[in-house]
């Protein structure tokens, strides 16, 4: 087994060639965005590959995830019908959370709400840069009602700035999460979220990749394992 980890730069196609040159008998890729050179190596090499943590139609072999889109469509519905109506959001500038962010403001466009209040961060995120993200949004005069982070990560961090400037959560301010991490029901107040299967998705990406390489083809190209909008205090 060999193991590359891009750190959300864009390292990916020198890593698959790399990783290629060593004759694996299989390739398992987070993500579905590829450069087109990276496609065509990968295709060229003729082995059973499975995409993960993300939904596409078109996959290199075999995919399996969910839709980013949807999350980030679900989760405004789900705000937005629970009253709240002054958003700001943190996100991380990867492409996945891109994906969220897009349809979270689609569907806030819909509901005639334009002024969402916006902090873009470098990828990986980090508590301090939660904390220090929600500071300067209120720094500059944004008073949300609910706050939606690109991860639990971020939204621990608003925990903590709310909670040092007075603020009740979710009585001043509502915050969601994302990703359901292992300290999200643990904070004070407890992290609402969105929870995604990721023992699942590892676990089935491997079952079709065994079966693949003992010559069974799969019996779904596109798997989706969907998502879970966890209500916790902070909503």
């Amino acid at each position: 087994m060999v193991l590359a980890l891009t750190g959300y730069a864009p390292r990916e196609e020198a890593l698959v060639t790399e990783i290629l040159g060593r004759r694996p008998d299989a390739l398992f890729l987070v993500g579905v965005n590829h450069t087109a050179e990276t496609r065509r190596r990968i295709l060229s090499a003729g082995i059973p590959v499975v995409e993960a943590w993300d939904l596409t139609e078109t996959p290199l072999d075999m995919v399996v995830g969910f839709s980013h889109e949807k999350v980030g469509t679900e989760v405004a519905e789900h705000l937005v019908a629970r009253g709240y109506r002054r958003f700001a959001s943190v996100w991380a500038d990867d492409e996945r959370a891109a994906r969220r962010r897009r349809g979270f403001l689609e569907v806030l466009r819909r509901h005639g709400l334009e002024e969402v209040g916006v902090s873009m961060t470098p990828a990986p995120s980090t508590q301090r840069v939660g904390r220090l993200s929600m500071a300067e949004m209120l720094g500059r005069g944004v008073r949300p009602d609910a706050v939606v982070c690109s991860s639990d990560t971020f939204a621990q961090g608003v925990l903590a700035e709310a909670r040092a400037r007075g603020l009740s959560v979710p009585g001043d301010l509502a915050v969601m999460g994302f990703g359901d991490l292992e300290f999200a029901a643990d904070t004070v107040p407890a992290l609402s979220t969105v929870r995604i299967d990721r023992e699942g998705i590892g676990r089935l990406a491997a079952e079709a990749l065994l079966a693949h390489l003992e010559g069974k083809p799969p019996a779904q190209k596109v798997v989706d394992v969907g998502f879970r909008i966890v209500d916790r205090e902070t909503t």
